[in-house]
């Protein structure tokens, strides 16, 4: 395929994902009370994996795939992969965002007893 025409695609499926998360966030805002338009805010229920040197992208790159496939071995599938860097120099993915932390600590301490480092964090955007 044409390289012009992969970059017109991948373009497209850019602008197609904006907008479903735009209203996403939009549709979850609503569900927190929140303004429409406000961005939403929960809690994070974050997997935590090996340190790792920011500046070393190998390196990082090999944390981040060594705890995305002890989350796989746990039965947990994403369908998109979100790490959060927050200065503890940890490779954090997030599990899921809830509208509260007695939710995101509840749904932490089931990924506990399944042998995943798990931290609950304010959500940040």
């Amino acid at each position: 395929m044409d390289q012009s025409k992969v970059g017109q695609i991948e373009e497209s499926i850019r602008r197609m994902i904006a907008t479903v998360r735009e209203t996403s966030a939009r549709t979850v805002a609503r569900s927190f009370g929140e303004d429409p338009d406000a961005k939403p805010l929960g809690w994070w229920v974050l997997a935590c994996g090996d340190p790792l040197n920011p500046e070393d992208f190998k390196s990082r790159d090999m944390a981040r795939d060594r705890l995305r496939r002890k989350v796989e071995e746990v039965g947990i599938v994403l369908s998109e992969h979100v790490w959060v860097w927050d200065g503890s120099d940890t490779a954090q993915l997030v599990i899921t965002t809830l509208p509260t932390r007695e939710r995101a600590e509840r749904v932490a301490e089931k990924l506990r007893q399944k042998g995943l480092n798990i931290r609950v964090r304010k959500e940040k955007i």
